[in-house]
């Protein structure tokens, strides 16, 4: 908002109060036309508070504002869609083809998938797989483009397809995973880029959160070499049972029967 408007919304205020008083101090004396002024007066204030209201709105009513003017129904579009829209360099107030959702599907084993939108992925997860849900004002068809992006900027999973689209949402995800393995650049947030026809329609970023196992294999290959008897509990996988000061116990007492 520029520096005119409060200065417009201040005078209009004013001349409301002004009209107002005005009108009720003549209508104290029996003046019957000056109730014209009252009302005028008190319609000026009222339209003033309305629009303070409106311009009030907090950043924590975002998502649920622009969702009720961008949505049908009890439908929701999320506001980290909407950031990762504006990412990519477009206006999702303007954009015809508008992800809605976005984010990936972790696997680990056998289990069902686990939907990770805004929370960091653990890093002992098997493959990831990405979504997204594009919401369109008309049928159409074309090529979606799935790239996933490591912390050092690398493109590790490339998936395009071609999709005939319906009028409304639409769920999308590449008919590919990416396997997950200790030696990828984790640091930083990785970027999932969503392209349509060759147009960047989102870049979507997420971090990811290290697993209390992969925890403690770094501090142990920072201590020095694994004990036969610690190899095999990693392969048992069962650390989530014991403590980090349990497992370096087995790196002390290999040593001490060493030095026995």
């Amino acid at each position: 908002m520029n520096n005119r408007q409060p200065n417009r919304q201040f005078g209009q205020v004013l001349l409301g109060l002004l009209l107002l008083v005005i009108g009720l101090s003549a209508l104290a004396e029996g003046a019957f036309p000056w109730l014209l002024l009252v009302a005028a007066g008190g319609y000026m204030l009222w339209r003033q508070y309305q629009s303070s209201q409106r311009d009030n709105l907090s950043d924590e009513l975002f998502e649920e504002v622009h969702s009720a003017s961008r949505q049908s129904g009890a439908e929701t579009v999320y506001a980290h869609a909407l950031k990762s829209v504006e990412r990519a360099g477009l206006d999702p107030n303007e954009v015809r083809v508008l992800p809605v959702d976005i984010g990936v599907m972790a696997f680990r084993g056998d289990s069902d998938p686990t939907v990770y939108r805004t929370r960091p992925i653990p890093d002992d997860v098997d493959y990831v797989q990405p979504f997204v849900q594009l919401r369109l004002p008309t049928k159409a068809t074309g090529r979606i483009k799935f790239e996933i992006l490591d912390s050092d900027g690398q493109a590790i999973f490339i998936h395009e397809d071609f999709h005939q689209l319906e009028r409304g949402r639409n769920l999308i995800t590449p008919a590919a995973r990416l396997p997950i393995h200790d030696a990828q650049a984790m640091h930083n947030a990785w970027q999932l880029r969503i392209s349509a026809d060759g147009l960047t329609l989102a870049a979507h970023r997420f971090d990811w959160q290290e697993s209390n196992l992969n925890r403690v294999r770094r501090h142990l290959a920072e201590d020095g070499e694994i004990s036969n008897e610690l190899r095999a509990a990693l392969t048992e996988n069962r650390l989530n049972r014991i403590s980090l000061d349990d497992l370096l116990s087995y790196q002390d007492d290999a040593e001490q029967q060493q030095k026995g």
